[in-house]
């Protein structure tokens, strides 16, 4: 590839750093989260205090059939989390027909500032969490498609775009839980909340100085009342649409990071090095610098590779990619066969899993992300790219049940059940890639 061919305009490095600010306030609360609600939330004299706590804890439990403090903490964890994927599917709508995107991000940006000092009172917890929810549907899903919109037609830099757009993701995602988990550790949970605001208030800032650099958003008095869609289109809305439940399954063993794997993590693994006890939520910190090299391999490899042959397209990426991170939970299995018992498994056997499940998950987020904004009908692609969050929602919601299981079944077949659940969605990905092989591939010559 050219060198001139992978300049990329001034708009990408606002969306980045702005998604950069928005991810380290996501990844420093979302690595607190559920060793917060088992440590302290939910002890009865502090959830006692807290604004609808009472009619929240009932819910969980009938949702989940939850009971013990592990499983309720993973229940909530799973819910917001899978939550936190849905709500930019109205966020994309909003974008669509009614705000236009600049507007819906700047609101949603605000909201976030909002629930995370809310998250840091006791009372409104609840209510932080709200705020965040519709604050992340205003801003997550319509940041990608910004990216996307950058770039005309099949560009070949719009996949190379989204691997840099995930690689700002993956610097956040490294410093954001260190240093969220570092405060909390020595001033309180609250302070490690607030903390974590700090990158949203940044990101924020950088969006209102920058949209300027952004694609316009069509008038609104400009915007048809209703769009006809080709039966073309159709198809591939319904491609899309079943892709996403069958991707959620098959990268499992990445969304359960911030739940099931944290519980382990904290009651299994070494921690103590050299007399400091690594605070747990340092795990995600690990796994974001692990991860930032994949991304940076991957974008090497793939660039090296256009060099000398064809890309092979997007879903070729993601059903490599589904089938390395299948595999990756094996070595978290054997390393709790190996050095069975309380804080007895190396950290060895972590990084191993963060590697091959980095390198596994890195070829399918970004590439999915390019996929779905390739193949979305152009009047509707901020819904349809908000729409790609909803394999996470997915995947949050069965991992908050999986999660649960982490105290009640040995630690080596938790681990085996995320490699089956995982080869099993892989296995359902290449036959929707055979049934929809007309949607999914690239038209070279458009």
């Amino acid at each position: 590839m050219p060198v001139a061919s992978i300049r990329h305009p001034t708009g990408l490095w606002v969306l980045v750093t702005t998604e950069a600010g928005l991810a380290f306030s996501l990844y420093g609360f979302e690595s607190l989260l559920v060793l917060y609600l088992v440590s302290y939330l939910l002890h009865p004299n502090v959830a006692d205090h807290v604004w609808g706590m009472g009619l929240f804890l009932p819910l969980i439990r009938s949702l989940y059939g939850a009971a013990s403090p592990s499983a309720i903490a993973a229940a909530i964890t799973g819910l917001f989390l899978s939550l936190i994927y849905a709500t930019p599917l109205l966020g994309g709508f909003m974008a669509d027909w009614r705000l236009g995107r600049i507007r819906t991000v700047i609101i949603g940006g605000t909201l976030l500032v909002a629930g995370l000092l809310g998250l840091a009172v006791d009372q409104t917890f609840l209510l932080g969490l709200l705020l965040l929810l519709v604050g992340l549907g205003c801003t997550r899903g319509i940041l990608p498609a910004q990216v996307g919109a950058l770039y005309p037609g099949n560009d070949p830099r719009r996949a190379d775009a989204y691997q840099l757009f995930v690689l700002g993701i993956q610097g956040a995602a490294i410093l954001s839980p260190a240093l969220c988990g570092t405060v909390a550790t020595r001033y309180g949970w609250h302070a490690g909340f607030l903390t974590s605001g700090i990158g949203m208030f940044i990101g924020l800032n950088v969006y209102l100085f920058g949209c300027r650099f952004l694609p316009r958003d069509q008038p609104m008095h400009l915007r048809p009342a209703s769009v006809p869609f080709t039966p073309s289109d159709r198809k591939s809305l319904l491609a899309l649409g079943v892709l996403l439940p069958v991707l959620a399954i098959a990268t499992l063993s990445n969304t359960d990071i911030f739940n099931g794997y944290l519980l382990w993590g904290d009651q299994a693994y070494q921690l103590e090095i050299l007399g400091f006890r690594m605070p747990t939520s340092w795990l995600v910190s690990l796994d974001g610098f692990v991860s930032t090299f994949t991304v940076l391999g991957i974008i090497w490899f793939w660039r090296a590779w256009n060099r000398r042959r064809p890309d092979p397209g997007e879903m070729p990426k993601i059903l490599i990619g589904s089938t390395v991170c299948s595999l990756a939970p094996l070595l978290l299995a054997l390393g709790s066969w190996l050095q069975p018992g309380l804080h007895s498994v190396s950290l060895l056997w972590g990084i191993g899993f963060h590697l091959v499940n980095d390198v596994g998950f890195g070829l399918c987020y970004a590439t999915g992300m390019a996929l779905f904004s390739r193949v979305a009908p152009a009047a509707i692609s901020a819904t349809v790219v908000a729409s790609y969050s909803l394999h996470l929602f997915v995947g949050n919601l069965v991992a908050g049940k999986v999660a649960g299981l982490v105290t009640k079944m040995p630690w080596t077949r938790f681990w085996l059940l995320h490699v089956a659940l995982g080869i099993a969605g892989t296995i359902a990905l290449f036959a929707i890639s055979r049934i929809f092989r007309q949607q999914f591939t690239r038209d070279e010559s458009a």
